[in-house]
């Protein structure tokens, strides 16, 4: 049975130094996963393990310097504690070894997500409404996002009013007054899922097809 896999892994000095000096490790770039007996690749997503919290931060890339993270990958069911091993092909066609950890578990429903900042600048303010410039440019994308909250780099929340003009002006409402020198921020959030890593194997027939997870 195929599940969604999630290990927690590290950088230690048993891995390869030339690794990550060659090309930092990205979130689904093809990686070779050895755990306990079986072997596969798979396209894993890297987030921090915050055991605080039911959702993860989705992280570009691979953390180094023996930071603790989790991989989240797609392959067959495997119980805990079971060893991993993470390799990867080099420039030069060598495998290198670029993580080291153990199984967290099988759970289809931990949720990553990625973030991402939308940023806006006042232009008129009077003690707590202020004429937010630069972060939409259409009064339909005011409108969408209506219903969200928005946050400065000082501490203040806020609401969006009402769009002006045509071309992504809105009228804002924070909750102290706002300085005009201050930043309005809005946060998105995406759940991010890991993806197959096809294999091109050769069938009965002789034929070229492509499996999403081939485990050795």
């Amino acid at each position: 049975k195929m599940s969604v896999l999630h290990m927690g892994l590290s950088e230690t000095t048993q891995c390869d130094e030339s690794a990550h000096g060659d090309m930092p490790v990205k979130s689904k770039d093809i990686l070779m996963f050895r755990c306990g007996w079986r072997t596969w690749q798979a396209r894993p997503v890297f987030s921090q393990n915050n055991l605080n919290s039911d959702k993860h931060k989705y992280e570009r890339f691979m953390p180094t310097g023996g930071t603790f993270y989790a991989a989240s990958v797609l392959g067959p069911v495997t119980y805990t504690p079971c060893p991993v091993i993470v390799f990867r092909k080099g420039n030069a066609g060598n495998v290198q070894l670029v993580g080291l950890g153990s199984m967290l578990g099988s759970d289809a429903d931990r949720i990553v997500v990625k973030r991402i900042v939308l940023t806006g600048y006042p232009t008129r303010v009077h003690k707590r409404h202020a004429t937010v410039k630069y972060m939409f440019y259409n009064p339909d994308d005011v409108k969408w996002f209506k219903p969200a909250e928005i946050v400065t780099k000082h501490g203040l929340q806020g609401d969006i009013i009402d769009s002006v003009g045509e071309h992504g002006t809105m009228k804002c409402l924070f909750n102290a007054p706002i300085q005009q020198h201050d930043t309005v921020c809005l946060n998105l959030y995406k759940r991010i899922y890991p993806k197959y890593a096809p294999t091109e194997v050769v069938n009965e027939n002789g034929d070229k097809v492509e499996e999403d997870i081939l485990v050795l």
